[in-house]
């Protein structure tokens, strides 16, 4: 059954097609975004919502430090059109675990500030003076001021409501299982019917069985813990925590808890949780925060973060028709959500993109491993 659909429409509703369908809808143009579960029910609600890009980007990714940057200063006007996301410009944190680690995150401060990014360094005595939870053993860290953390759940259902208040559509549990080209448009095949359109743009993150994509995504599965917190001064800002052997994990506060996290595992879409990741979640946490033994957990919950070969996002216009893909956002999706969103409608409209996302249109990023379908 052919069902009439429109001009532009979406597939995938996470982070990356709720962007782009809201800034379409701000331009007049009425999207339709199919998604084939319920709009941010993957890696964008599974995440812990931190905007921090002094702490994200490695040494080799200064592309993707500057897009991380220029999305952050974006968030202020999004916070403010949207409405209440949990946007807290708090600063963040990382912290050296123990004392052979302090070369690291020093090393790491002499980096971003190299870039431009306002980072502080901080002995242990300076950093309990503002984070008085925190262990006497911890020898130092640093302080980005100017970066924050919101609260996913609260952004995704703000964008939903503003794309529908400007005229969008949302079709949940609407799986796209092909994408084909007929004449001048595309007719996008689902369980529910076949939806026409003339401009497509896949958002799927990781993608579901039967929707082939002309690169592969490797699903990274992330294991979350919520524990009580009714003391909002007890954890003022997110808190990154580093050892060299243990690796990362982080703190973030929220209204009534903190989410604590930071495994990073290839295991396919295996969504289980683990004894271990858990344990390497709590044992760093109580080791950065001792006081937090006694705390109630509230939840565990895991998430697939959509990475390329690369680990860099992948914009890619198919060279031969309006099909574009926009993938590979990792651990970045809701940090460049403002970027991908306003710089793909304008790529679109305008036919050039913020010269902060050219870097990932590079076919260099399409290596021959990552042009293979994703199986």
């Amino acid at each position: 059954m052919l069902v009439r659909g429109a001009e532009f429409v979406i597939v995938g509703g996470g982070a990356a097609g709720l962007g782009i369908a809201w800034q379409l809808a701000l331009r007049g143009k009425k999207p339709l975004l199919l998604e084939a579960q319920t709009p941010g029910g993957g890696a964008m609600t599974a995440s812990g919502g931190m905007l921090s890009p002094a702490y994200e980007a490695e040494y080799e990714e200064l592309p993707l430090l500057r897009a991380m940057v220029a999305s952050l200063h974006r968030y202020p006007k999004w916070a403010s059109e949207l409405g209440d996301i949990g946007f807290v410009e708090s600063g963040t944190y990382e912290i050296a675990l123990l004392p052979e680690d302090v070369p690291y995150v020093q090393r790491r401060v002499e980096f971003e500030r190299a870039q431009g990014l306002a980072v502080e360094w901080l002995d242990g005595a300076a950093l309990r003076k503002r984070l008085p939870h925190l262990s006497p053993r911890i020898p130092g860290g640093s302080y980005a001021a100017h970066e924050g953390h919101l609260i996913p759940e609260l952004l995704r259902d703000r964008l939903v409501e503003a794309i529908h208040k400007a005229g969008g559509t949302i079709l949940s549990h609407t799986p796209v299982k092909a994408v084909e080209k007929v004449g001048s448009s595309f007719h996008l095949h689902t369980p529910k019917g076949i939806y026409e359109a003339e401009q497509v743009f896949v958002c799927t993150g990781v993608p579901l069985e039967g929707l082939e994509l002309p690169f592969r995504v490797y699903p990274v599965r992330g294991q979350m813990v919520a524990v009580e917190n009714l003391d909002p001064s007890w954890l003022p800002a997110p808190v990154r925590y580093f050892n060299r052997l243990a690796g990362y994990g982080y703190a973030i506060p929220k209204r009534g808890y903190i989410i604590l996290g930071g495994t990073v595992e290839e295991k396919g879409t295996d969504p289980s949780l683990t004894l271990g990741g858990l344990l390497d979640i709590l044992r760093r946490a109580y080791y950065a925060f001792p006081d937090l033994y006694e705390r109630r957990i509230l939840r565990f919950w895991t998430g697939f973060r959509p990475a390329t070969a690369s680990r860099q996002p992948i914009l890619h216009k198919d060279p031969t028709a309006p099909l574009y893909y926009v993938n590979g956002l990792y651990r970045n999706g809701i940090l460049l959500l403002p970027l991908i969103g306003e710089g793909v409608v304008q790529w679109v409209l305008e036919g050039k993109l913020p010269p902060e996302l050219e870097p990932f249109t590079s076919s260099d990023l399409l290596q021959e491993k990552a042009l293979r379908p994703h199986s």
